[in-house]
């Protein structure tokens, strides 16, 4: 026993969650540096966006017959596909990749430079550890995504 949602009800759903996907991939383009946050944020609304346009396909037994919703999710699943799949996702990963390394030869530098490591150097290394970490592990929940899109 359900609820039971109407046409318009979907149609507004898929709108207004594709509208917040706009909104995240608007905000990041914009700025330089994208933050684990940000990211994070992002792949779980491209994740929830997908996923919601899915259930809906199969609940409604695909081919959908009324139009305006139809007209919705292609536009949604056109937008993720060209502003975020083609493009985005791939500089995102990149600029990740990009990072990791940087990170790992400041910590390379910094652990050649000092046979006597003082407690601030110390201190400085376990900082740029926890900040690798972070990046390897937002950069490989960013690549499930695109194991998600290879097995799609």
């Amino acid at each position: 026993m359900g609820i039971e949602y109407s046409i318009d009800d979907i149609i507004t759903l898929v709108t207004s969650e594709s509208q917040k996907l706009h909104k995240i991939i608007d905000s990041i383009k914009e700025t330089s540096e994208k933050t684990i946050p940000d990211i994070i944020n992002l792949y779980y609304q491209v994740t929830m966006v997908q996923t919601l346009v899915k259930k809906i396909k199969f609940d409604l037994k695909f081919p959908i017959e009324n139009q305006n919703l139809l007209d919705e999710i292609n536009k949604t699943e056109e937008y993720l596909n060209e502003k975020f799949s083609k493009s985005l996702h791939h500089e995102i990963l990149s600029e990740l990749t990009n990072s990791i390394q940087v990170s790992t030869d400041n910590l390379k530098r910094l652990g050649q430079n000092s046979e006597q490591k003082t407690k601030e150097t110390i201190e400085k290394e376990a900082l740029l550890y926890k900040e690798l970490r972070e990046l390897m592990s937002t950069k490989e929940f960013v690549e499930q995504y695109e194991t998600g899109i290879k097995d799609d």
